[in-house]
């Protein structure tokens, strides 16, 4: 029962975390400097809050080869899919962006742990999957119906689906890991956000050399500092939201994962957090959800259900 209780705790924090990104990207906009900014920003906070968990819960600061190499594997991939999300956000809505990213979370380690980990198969679950897939089809559904349509809307969509699903995986394989030493959920969390932050601020940084280049030194000037959308303090608050939800939700999901079968977890946390984020995107940004992609949303968590059974 604890784990499910974490299991809980973890949506609502997926949540917040999610709400968090977007009233960044309001205020900040979603370029390429905005969103390694953020993610750099958010990975060195949360190594620090990561850092002091392990410590005070008495779990212990261990780094052990295997789970820096695998930690490395889940930065490049939660930087990416965090760095595209942003673009998805500026051409549709927090909902659209979360159910992407959820499900992909969710349906690929699910077929991970049907395959690889020979974990059970029912009716109810293959019915679910299905029904999955199809609301993935709605909020490309409603954009065409708008006149939205995007290929690149969708390409997108699709990448960040891929990559979540990936994380999921990876993360899983490292808790269930019973050959090579491991470090604490605490202190994985800390490598994948440490390694985050540094993949980020070298982006950063590399970017904006060749602003100052070409802004600079073609014209003899100097290359202007953009001028922030909103105060400093503001900005800290939603870092230190975004690091501290994302956190402590990846840590209850990684002490999760070695006791919760993956068919089970990843739907949970699939149907909660699409549902939750949507009320998120609703009350915080008034993004009301037309009636196709509400009707995704509803059969993407009723068909989570499907996977408990």
């Amino acid at each position: 029962m604890q784990y499910y209780i974490m299991i809980l705790i973890a949506v609502v924090l997926l949540a917040v975390q999610f709400a968090s990104n977007r009233a960044y990207s309001i205020r900040q906009g979603s370029s390429a400097k905005a969103s390694l900014t953020f993610t750099t920003l958010v990975g060195f906070t949360c190594a620090v809050v990561m850092f002091l968990i392990a410590v005070i819960s008495g779990e212990g600061f261990v780094i052990t080869p295997y789970s820096l190499g695998m930690g490395a594997i889940v930065a490049a991939l939660c930087c990416s899919y965090t760095f595209i999300g942003f673009k998805i956000m500026a051409l549709g809505s927090l909902s659209v962006y979360t159910m992407f990213l959820m499900l992909g979370g969710m349906m690929l380690p699910y077929l991970y742990g049907v395959f690889l980990l020979d974990e059970g198969v029912s009716l109810w679950r293959i019915i679910g999957f299905i029904l999955l897939a199809l609301s993935l089809v709605f909020p490309v559904a409603a954009r065409e119906k708008a006149g939205k349509s995007s290929v690149i809307f969708i390409v997108l969509c699709l990448a960040v689906f891929c990559l979540n699903g990936c994380v999921s995986i990876t993360s899983k394989v490292h808790q269930i890991n019973e050959v090579y030493a491991k470090s604490g959920s605490a202190s994985f969390s800390f490598i994948t956000n440490s390694i985050n932050a540094v993949m980020s601020a070298v982006g950063l940084a590399i970017l904006n050399a060749r602003e100052k280049k070409q802004s600079g030194q073609k014209d003899g000037l100097t290359a202007v500092a953009e001028k922030p959308k909103t105060s400093v303090g503001e900005i800290a608050v939603i870092v230190l939201i975004n690091a501290v939800a994302g956190g402590v939700s990846y840590v209850l999901q990684l002490v999760s994962a070695a006791h919760v079968a993956a068919s089970a977890l990843y739907p949970m946390i699939t149907g909660g957090s699409v549902v939750l984020s949507a009320l998120a995107g609703l009350i915080c940004f008034k993004e009301k959800p037309d009636k196709i992609s509400l009707i995704g949303l509803i059969l993407s968590f009723a068909a989570t259900f499907l996977f408990l059974f």
